[in-house]
């Protein structure tokens, strides 16, 4: 059974306030981009996965021997980080810290 929250809208694993929704999911959208394309600078393989997990959809970056190397969710607190560190020129350099 799917609970009712008024006033807010489920995006991924997360309840966003209705009013925030619709630029929250245009900023995860935009740092989903940044987020793969950075990690294509370092990582032999780049994957958008965990949808609908505990903590939602992630981006993960992998080196030739298939180890992770880079991994990043899309939550309340990822997809802001990603596009200041992307405004500030830094994203490659804050995903290979994470």
């Amino acid at each position: 059974m799917v609970k009712k929250h008024r006033g807010f809208e489920k995006v991924d694993a997360y309840l966003i306030p209705k009013k925030e929704a619709g630029p929250y999911k245009r900023d995860r959208k935009a740092a989903r981009k940044l987020a793969v394309s950075a990690m294509r600078t370092f990582c032999d393989r780049v994957e958008c996965g965990l949808h609908g997990g505990e903590d939602g959809e992630a981006v993960m970056g992998f080196d030739k021997k298939g180890e992770c190397v880079a991994f990043i969710h899309l939550d309340p607190d990822g997809v802001p980080a990603i596009l200041e560190a992307a405004e500030q020129g830094r994203l490659v350099e804050m995903l290979q810290e994470v």
